[in-house]
């Protein structure tokens, strides 16, 4: 007995850190999220965004977490669900779970699909404005101008502007922004854009991730 008493504080000691490195961090499992959710598709996001977490369920290899992402008065269903595994004494986002993962993966598109369609068209103005540089020694004004070089406009919308001896275009839609400045950049830049509902009742949240699963 003397010896039990003498080793129980080690045994104690030992079974607070076992606990404590079985410890899950919401808060910290939240940000996660958020950035994942809204890195994917940041027209729903704002600086105001965060995510609560609902429930943490076991898995034999890590956590399931259930979650609504809010935004002021615009909020999504409860959502099932984020998996973290533990990686270097960490827990940490690995993937959403089905039926989420299909959900937001349609969603992250709409920002995808305009992404790739607008670097395309920017990349054409510029192998066209190349060929009007080598041909009439500037760059050309408009879009029409480069009729003369066999460009050929896309339906879409085109914004374009000449200062001096540089070029820029940029092209928006509903979710995404892309500019290419011919002084600065060799590639287009895009950036997903925020809803411009974004936060209030029934807003894009709501209406992406509204319904319960």
């Amino acid at each position: 007995m003397p010896l039990f008493r003498q080793f129980r504080p080690l045994l104690l000691c030992g079974l607070i850190a076992l606990g404590g490195c079985d410890s899950f961090d919401e808060e910290a499992a939240a940000l996660q999220i958020r950035d994942r959710f809204c890195e994917g598709w940041p027209y729903g996001c704002t600086d105001s965004t965060y995510v609560v977490v609902e429930d943490v369920n076991e898995t034999p290899n890590g956590r399931e977490i259930v979650f609504r992402v809010r935004d002021r008065e615009d909020e999504t269903a409860e959502l099932s669900a984020a998996y973290f595994e533990p990686r270097d004494d960490e827990w940490q986002f690995f993937t959403f779970v089905p039926p989420l993962r299909e959900r937001f993966q349609e969603a992250a598109s709409q920002v995808d699909v305009d992404s790739r369609a607008f670097e395309d068209q920017l990349m054409e103005v510029k192998s066209a404005q190349r060929w009007f540089l080598s041909i009439y020694g500037r760059y050309a004004r408009s879009l029409e101008e480069l009729d003369s070089v066999s460009y050929k406009r896309p339906h879409m919308p085109i914004e374009m502007s000449v200062s001096g001896g540089s070029w820029s275009a940029v092209m928006r839609s509903e979710y995404v922004k892309c500019e290419f400045d011919s002084s600065r950049m060799q590639l287009p830049s895009c950036t997903g854009l925020a809803a411009l509902n974004a936060g209030v009742e029934r807003g894009p949240l709501a209406r992406n991730f509204g319904e319960e699963d």
